[in-house]
């Protein structure tokens, strides 16, 4: 009896084990692959997408340096061009004024108090506003402490 049961399990167990053909597999694989090719779409998306927005900061970027570059060239033209504006009028004035008695007076729009200017007397009262400061918390600390020594003495 158990030869029988052995035998019928061994042809059962050889004739499974002989077909290579399983449907569930099929459908597994179609599966797979519907997925993979949703992958790739979404990958390729997102890398076109970098990709542009890539591409578009190096057009901003690439504008911008121009940019800058025109207005130093213009700046530079345009400076060179007064340069040469003020030798030629600095050179007209001194053929027209052939004794050479040009000379130009020093002039001060700075109205000063006390020989310092605006600035320097805003500095001045934030210095001393804030030694000030610095005092009455130091002050204040001390009154802290000594008060807190009297009271652990106590």
């Amino acid at each position: 009896m158990y030869k029988k049961l052995l035998f019928s399990v061994l042809i059962v167990l050889a004739i499974v084990f002989s077909l290579n053909t399983c449907f569930a597999n099929n459908l597994m694989q179609d599966a797979v692959n519907g997925v993979k090719n949703v992958m790739s779409g979404a990958e390729n998306t997102m890398e076109g997408a970098v990709q542009n927005i890539t591409n578009a900061s190096r057009n901003a970027t690439d504008n911008m340096q121009n940019t800058a570059n025109d207005i130093m060239n213009n700046s530079f033209s345009n400076n060179n061009d007064a340069t040469n504006s003020v030798v030629t009028n600095t050179h007209t004035i001194r053929d027209d004024n052939s004794d050479n008695s040009y000379t130009a007076k020093r002039t001060s729009t700075n109205s000063t108090f006390m020989g310092m200017g605006a600035t320097a007397w805003t500095w001045l009262i934030l210095g001393i506003a804030t030694i000030a400061i610095v005092a009455l918390v130091w002050y204040y600390y001390t009154q802290i402490s000594t008060t807190d020594r009297h009271n652990k003495n106590d």
